[in-house]
């Protein structure tokens, strides 16, 4: 039998790798928690409004108290 191969973790960005295109810090969790754990993630993104309503979705459901987001400025963070 052949040993078993461990997974390897998911990387990770940091939050100052997010903040560094753009992203303001209170984002970075829901981000994470929506699965875009990279910043490579983040910018295969194609449609930004998408992650947009994602985003606001994420927001209303865990009652944070955050600004709403445009797709436009989602989509200078995937630019960016």
């Amino acid at each position: 039998m052949k040993p078993e191969t461990k997974a390897k973790a998911p990387s990770m960005s940091k939050p100052e790798e997010y903040e560094a295109i753009g992203v303001p810090a209170e984002w970075v969790e829901p981000l994470q928690a929506l699965g875009y754990t990279t910043i490579d993630k983040l910018k295969e993104v194609e449609k930004p409004g998408k992650l947009a309503n994602d985003l606001n979705g994420y927001k209303k459901k865990n009652k944070l108290d955050l600004p709403g987001l445009s797709p436009e400025v989602v989509s200078d963070w995937i630019k960016s």
